[in-house]
């Protein structure tokens, strides 16, 4: 600071004296002199600016010295770092040699929750329409609802929601029909009755479940009653939701419970199958669909007639009279319906007819999607009457295909509120088989996500070369569940190495599945000793179906004591064939009576062969 003011007061100085000097020396020459004595103020006038600017410029503070480390005992090291609080990385080394870099891991970014969580209401205060229910025709005083006819299987709904809201692990309830079943209605009148409650999310098609019981614990608090993950038409859920049984777990785990529905013809063709000779091996499909459901007949009973028959509502007696159909597929309009689309070429309709059958076509074929009106017009060519009558302008076709019928839907009906997305009602079908187009434009038109539920209805028609193109390019993009399927196709097709290639890829990647299968396609080759390292892999992880496995596996060796401990670990994970051989093992070694109890307990889940080795224990025990 001294400095600066030093600098400035000597360069004011000397430009001054210049300036006198050269008046006192050189009289007459005014010119030169105040030309001199301009230069020096100029000169004056810059030191004075640059004094100005450095005592504004930022100061540097010195840095103190850095104390000295105390010095190490002899043949010690010592690091000599300090850190207060840290937020961040640290490191505390010793002596370094060479370049060091530090590598601060990112901060994982949570997921936003979507508003149909934050949006959940109580399971009684929820509106069967917007839960999926078909419309009625409105009544005299305008409701389109009518009251609810108590259905045959109430009794089980309610005994199996009350079940998996009380495990640990939770459950999923699933209902299953034809299209205008009442599985809808049924399923939302049971939560009413049983978990009215619980707060009830529901959805939309294609989002991801995975995050939802993170979400679910966050608000643990707030909702003490639990959860109610509603899931209408689940299929069309599967190929982006993630939901498998071990999800259904986890959200068990969160105080959740699933409650779905499905059609059967769905459910048929995209529910797995077991095969022999491997127990607990499972065919192409979707696991969590194994879960046994509870079937309504479209068709209604007697008791339900005649309890639609008491009712005060009139189109509720009028539905009941005609035996013909169900109370709510007439409700729905669903015969109607059908017998106008059937009729559309012979109604001067044919370009309407095949934009309908099209959509139903590629619902078939696996298409859960929704379609814009130029897929269909793309895919309707194939439907065409043969030989077909002159169709008519594509416009008045989209209008008869999407008119409204009777104030209820049209056979086409929007999947979103601007109309650019659509849906054939869920109630047309068709026997005939899938023409070959269709097959090949659902592989050209799905999603990556329905492309694996294209490959599994093709399969359970019989497509395996369908299957196999909708799968492949899923696989090779690392799909391990969908390396799984492929496998069991190439298996099943006689291409055992290519099978085995592609279960040992998922399996390295970690799918316990896959490793599951692996030894299950080793066993069948006789490779004991690979098949017995993949299920051990696999069974470390969890997998239920692999610890009863390799509990036969180590039986059949004589290797009693590890058979009973990996039996023991199943049958605690809830399986019914574990504690059945558990049982089995435990007679034989005649522990009967803890080998009744397994029996039991295997036997009071619906295992048929515990329910006959424990009538065996007992009428020995006299």
């Amino acid at each position: 600071m001294r400095r600066i003011w030093a600098w400035t007061l000597v360069s004011v100085g000397t430009a001054s004296l210049m300036v006198l000097g050269a008046f006192l020396m050189l009289p007459g020459l005014e010119e030169v002199s105040w030309a001199a004595g301009t230069g020096s103020f100029v000169l004056a006038a810059a030191a004075l600016v640059v004094g100005v600017m450095a005592l504004a410029w930022p100061r540097r503070t010195p840095t103190p010295p850095t104390p000295a480390p105390s010095p190490a005992p002899v043949g010690a090291q010592q690091v000599g770092n300090r850190m207060g609080d840290n937020s961040g990385t640290a490191v505390q080394v010793g002596t370094i040699r060479g370049p060091v870099t530090v590598h601060s891991p990112p901060t994982p970014l949570a997921l936003p929750v979507p508003g149909w969580v934050d949006t959940a209401l109580p399971a009684g205060q929820a509106d069967p329409r917007e839960l999926g229910a078909h419309h009625a025709p409105p009544g005299p005083d305008g409701e389109d609802l009518p009251p609810y006819v108590p259905r045959d299987v109430d009794g089980e709904l309610d005994r199996r929601l009350a079940a998996a809201a009380a495990a640990p692990r939770g459950g999923m309830v699933l209902v299953a029909g034809a299209s205008t079943a009442g599985k809808t209605r049924a399923l939302a009148q049971a939560l009413a009755r049983t978990l009215p409650e619980r707060m009830l999310v529901a959805p939309p098609e294609d989002a991801d479940l995975r995050p939802l019981s993170a979400w679910l614990r966050e608000r643990a608090a707030s909702t003490p009653r639990g959860w109610v993950v509603w899931l209408d038409d689940v299929d069309r859920h599967l190929s982006t939701s993630g939901l498998t049984p071990a999800l259904v777990a986890e959200l068990g785990q969160a105080n959740a419970v699933v409650a779905a529905t499905i059609r059967q013809e769905r459910l048929d063709a995209l529910r797995p199958s077991t095969t022999d000779p491997i127990p607990g091996t499972e065919g192409v499909g979707y696991a969590v669909l194994k879960t046994p459901p509870i079937t309504l007949d479209r068709r209604w009973s007697r008791q339900e007639r005649e309890r639609a028959r008491t009712s005060s509502d009139a189109r509720l007696v009028r539905a009941a009279t005609d035996e013909r159909f169900g109370v709510a597929e007439q409700l729905a309009a669903g015969p109607r319906l059908q017998q106008t689309w059937v009729n559309g070429p012979d109604s001067g309709h044919p370009r309407g007819y095949a934009l309908v059958a099209a959509a139903v076509g590629l619902a078939q074929a696996g298409v859960s999607s929704p379609l814009t009106r130029e897929q269909l017009h793309t895919a309707h060519t194939s439907y065409l009457p043969d030989p077909p009558p002159l169709p008519e302008e594509a416009d008045r076709a989209w209008e008869w295909a999407t008119r409204p019928r009777s104030g209820l839907a049209g056979l086409l009906v929007p999947a979103d509120h601007d109309g650019r997305r659509w849906r054939a009602f869920d109630y047309l079908t068709t026997p005939d088989p899938l023409p070959e187009a269709v097959w090949h434009t659902a592989l050209d038109m799905a999603t990556d996500q329905d492309r694996f539920t294209v490959g599994i209805t093709a399969y359970s028609s019989g497509r395996t070369d369908i299957a196999e193109a909708a799968w492949r390019p899923l696989a090779e993009q690392g799909r391990t569940f969908v390396m799984v399927n492929l496998g069991l196709l190439l298996e099943e097709t006689g291409r055992v190495g290519e099978a085995e290639a592609w279960h040992r890829k998922a399996a390295d990647a970690g799918d316990t599945d896959a490793m599951f299968g692996l030894g299950a396609l080793l066993r069948e080759a006789g490779r004991v000793e690979e098949t017995e390292a993949w299920w051990q892999r696999a069974a470390d992880a969890g997998h239920t179906h692999a610890m009863f496995n390799l509990g036969i596996l180590l039986a059949e060796q004589g290797r009693a004591g590890e058979a009973e401990q990996w039996y023991r670990k199943a049958a605690n994970a809830g399986n019914t064939a574990a504690m059945n051989n558990l049982g089995i093992l435990l007679a034989e070694q005649g522990r009967t009576g803890e080998a009744g109890q397994w029996y039991r307990k295997a036997a009071d889940a619906g295992d048929t062969a515990a329910m006959n080795n424990l009538g065996a224990l007992l009428f020995e025990a006299g």
